[in-house]
């Protein structure tokens, strides 16, 4: 940053606390007040004309910081696309001075064809086991239910032969 700009934003800063502090003693000075209507509202318009500066100020304030962030990301633009350009440069270079460079570009490309094969086939396997983890998951759901089911109904054929148990003997020795 220019040493204008810091010189700038300092005398900026200055004065937002310059009228915080004296918009801070008027407001005291209006809660101390004992004088005539007159006085005070004249303490009144002098603290709203602090304020508006104060305002002004901050929206000074404000545009500085948008400044440095436009010009910030402006930099960062410029300096990818050098970037970039350096890289397309560097890269145009190498496959015109070696033309066996050519060859290993047409590899490189055909490399990754087939990897966008691998990968799409790995995706599918990958819908593939999801669909059969989905499966499992609803025929283990059936099994729990089953067993669930099959120990109700082991327990209630065992009540149903205690029962009949106990009505035989009821049956053989009361009788």
């Amino acid at each position: 940053m220019p040493q204008d700009d810091q010189v700038y934003i300092s005398v900026v800063k200055q004065d937002i606390v310059k009228y915080d502090v004296t918009v801070k003693s008027l407001i005291q000075e209006i809660r101390e007040h004992t004088g005539s209507q007159a006085e005070l509202d004249e303490i009144g318009s002098l603290v709203r004309s602090r304020i508006s500066q104060l305002r002004e100020q901050i929206e000074e304030l404000k545009r500085l910081a948008l400044d440095n962030h436009r010009a910030f990301r402006n930099a960062l633009l410029t300096s990818q696309l050098a970037i970039n350009q350096q890289s397309k440069d560097e890269l145009f270079t190498n496959i015109e001075e070696n033309e066996d460079n050519d060859a290993s570009v047409r590899q490189r490309d055909r490399m990754s064809l087939e990897g966008s094969q691998t990968i799409l086939s790995t995706q599918e396997e990958l819908k593939t086991m999801g669909s059969v983890i989905g499966q499992a998951r609803k025929i283990l759901n059936k099994y729990g239910r089953r067993e669930n089911t099959d120990k109700l109904l082991i327990f209630l054929g065992l009540v149903f032969f205690l029962a009949s148990c106990l009505v035989v003997l009821r049956n053989r020795f009361i009788f």
